[in-house]
């Protein structure tokens, strides 16, 4: 079925249509089509079953050529790419109010060079910004294709020319040995590196781990010539199966589905299915319904599609403060499929009629393609980091603290910063603040894990973060005199969610342990065994910082909103944030009553009024995100509770006997160096989940 690869399929891109709305009514978030993510998987199939089959069709006629196939695969994919790179360009600058314009810049350079899917990859972590504010995240897949058209024509030219000497029989043996053992390895690797959210998920964005679909795409004429060879029911059952696969994933997966997995097998068997199917009875019911005339049309766009819809969604979703505003959104889908449409026929078309009236010229095309890519990355990265920020209205808060002075006192108390990230985001300050006082303080924190004993932290499947434990485990109170305990409290109870950015964990007991039903009790026990074990230790003084205000959205982006259109989006009522915290406040109190030389110190009031909180001061940000304190923040925390961080650095009353004289000002590189706190060697103090 060679010569077949050249014919026009109409049921193909009627599958792309199958692949393209599933993927917008994934990031629409519509909860009956949430699976909708294997729709990249789809595409992946075509590209395989396509590329890999006029690969093989015109090494086997003598007339393939590197340059040409490079040279074709510019033409189809740049011109749209870069048209609607270039105008999210534009887009983030008077529409995106994201302030963390380095980010954007980084993703825009690599998504302009094809490794998007590297540079996602690396950048998934616990201080990560949501998808949403990243309206390039889609490059990932196309990333991914791109690598593949790299190597598929190197590795079938190579495999080709490796058994060109030997006979049909052994040719064929060793060929399908060969690209056999390539898809088990490439699944098998899928599978091992899927990763839970915690991690970084390398299967999901890494080309290997995906390549054993593009090799299953291309195995597809195969299937297809045995199932032509049986009755034409076989091919009927064949693609009402593959049908039936696609339509369970899209249905039942989720974003909580740990993916791709071996699950990603379900969606692409279906699609290997569906086209065999058509390939060897053109005639069946999945093949014809796949051919409608609305399915073609919607087919043929769906690259221009693919590439604009996202940006727009992630527009309009900012713009939303990341809530879900579904006429808006399906707006920006609709606008995106309008864009589509004139892309392909202004843009993709004419340069198709173009290519036949002027050649290919393959060589010039290939050098240029990527001189090209690589010119657009460095526009738009110097444009993201030197023209976009200064287009945002100026706002403080967010500047790294920096210390005062350089001839800090000699060390003459020591102690311990202890907890989660709350506690790693300060810690720098705290460290300074610290040395001022002459006093050093070893930082041991672990985002995510609250520093409580006998306690185990589960995520939102229920699932135990089992380092968290284990980290605590070593933690080692000797020649601690004081300690600091400083975590985000409320997020460790399973209460609902405070924004939309991070689902909320829940405490139980740790295995072997005496076991409590409620988080709360868990809390409370670990807690006081903490402070318990430090006392034993012959840690004198303990302070507590007690539960900050959160917020549902990211101060930078409410903030920047705000002071765009004029309204204030960023104030939340109190009422609910206290009765959130009042239990923990409660267990806080009782542990810090059951023992002498233990504070507790309330930020609350701090940030709020009688009746709102807000996480800003005019255009001064106090929080960084939705709930952890920026340098400002901290720095308005010390200083409206010095005399409590003093007694706890130096175990004296207040600032006006404990504060050191204020030393000379540091040059820019002394400053960095007493800046820098001690830390724990398991975990910097900066660590990130």
């Amino acid at each position: 079925m060679r010569d077949d690869i050249r014919t026009y399929k109409p049921f193909v891109d009627g599958l792309r249509a199958v692949a393209i709305l599933t993927v917008v009514a994934s990031h629409l978030d519509l909860p009956w089509l949430a699976g909708g993510y294997v729709g990249v998987d789809i595409f992946f199939v075509i590209s395989g079953y396509l590329i890999i089959n006029q690969i093989l069709a015109d090494i086997a006629d003598r007339k393939f050529s590197v340059a040409g196939f490079y040279a074709r695969r510019a033409w189809r994919i740049l011109p749209a790419f870069i048209l609607v790179m270039l105008t999210t360009l534009v887009l983030v600058t008077t529409v995106f109010v994201q302030p963390e314009y380095k980010n954007f810049a980084r993703s825009f350079f690599f998504s302009s060079i094809m490794l998007a899917n590297h540079f996602f990859l690396a950048h998934q972590g616990y201080f990560d910004v949501e998808a949403f504010s990243k309206p390039l995240l889609h490059m990932w897949s196309l990333a991914v294709e791109e690598q593949f058209y790299i190597l598929a024509p190197l590795t079938l030219l190579g495999l080709s020319a490796a058994i060109a000497t030997l006979g049909l029989r052994r040719r064929t043996v060793v060929w399908t040995a060969a690209v056999a053992g390539l898809g088990i390895l490439s699944f098998a690797a899928c599978v091992a590196f899927t990763f839970p959210p915690e991690r970084a998920n390398i299967s999901f964005y890494a080309m290997p781990m995906r390549g054993w679909e593009f090799i299953l795409g291309g195995a597809v004429p195969l299937l297809a010539r045995w199932l032509k060879a049986r009755p034409a029911f076989v091919s009927e059952c064949a693609g009402a199966a593959g049908l039936a696969a696609v339509a369970l994933a899209v249905v039942l997966y989720d974003a909580d589905t740990l993916y791709p997995s071996w699950r990603a097998a379900v969606p692409v068997v279906g699609t290997v299915l569906i086209i065999a199917s058509g390939l060897a009875a053109p005639g069946n019911g999945v093949a014809r319904l796949l051919s409608a005339r609305l399915m073609i049309g919607i087919g043929l766009v769906s690259y221009p599609w693919y590439l604009w819809h996202w940006p727009l969604i992630s527009f309009a979703r900012t713009m939303s403060f990341g809530s879900r505003n579904l006429p808006l959104e399906f707006g920006a889908a609709a606008l995106a499929l309008g864009l589509a449409v004139l892309t392909y026929l202004f843009l993709e078309r004419p340069i198709r009629r173009w290519r036949r009236s002027h050649g290919l010229r393959p060589v010039l095309i290939s050098v240029a393609a990527p001189v090209l890519c690589v010119l657009v990355a460095c526009i738009g990265y110097v444009w993201s980091m030197q023209v976009a920020p200064r287009m945002l209205p100026e706002i403080a808060g967010l500047e790294p603290y920096q210390a005062a002075g350089a001839d800090y006192p000699p060390v003459a108390h020591r102690g311990i910063l202890l907890g989660d990230s709350h506690a790693a985001v300060v810690a720098s300050q705290v460290a300074d603040r610290a040395r001022q006082a002459g006093s050093q303080i070893k930082v041991i924190v672990r985002a995510g894990c609250p520093p409580l004993r006998q306690a185990t932290v589960t995520d939102f499947r229920g699932e135990p973060r089992s380092f968290c434990p284990e980290f605590f485990r070593r933690i080692a109170f000797a020649d601690a005199e004081f300690l600091i305990l400083v975590a985000r409290w409320n997020f460790y109870l399973g209460l609902p969610p405070s924004d939309s950015f991070r689902k909320t964990f829940t405490l139980v007991h740790e295995e072997g342990t005496a076991r409590l039903a409620s988080p709360y009790d868990v809390m409370a026990r670990g807690l006081a065994l903490t402070i318990a074990e430090a006392r034993r230790s012959g840690v004198q003084r303990i302070l507590i910082v007690a539960p900050l205000p959160e917020f549902p959205v990211p101060s930078p982006y409410c903030l920047m909103r705000s002071i765009r259109v004029g309204v204030d989006n960023c104030t939340i009522p109190r009422a609910p944030v206290d009765a959130r915290r009042a239990r923990t406040m409660e267990i806080l109190r009782r542990v810090a009553a059951a023992g002498e030389g233990i504070k507790v110190l309330d930020p609350i009031d701090l940030f709020c009024s009688e009746s709102e909180c807000r996480p800003n001061e005019g255009r001064t940000l106090n929080f960084f995100d939705s709930n952890h304190l920026s340098a400002t923040g901290f720095a308005r925390l010390f200083k409206a509770h010095e005399k409590d961080f003093l007694w706890v650095l130096t175990g004296k009353a207040g600032p006006d006997e404990a504060r050191a004289p204020e030393p000379a000002a540091l040059t820019s590189r002394d400053s960095d160096t007493a800046s820098r706190p001690t830390t724990d060697s398991g975990s910097p103090s900066g660590s990130k989940d």
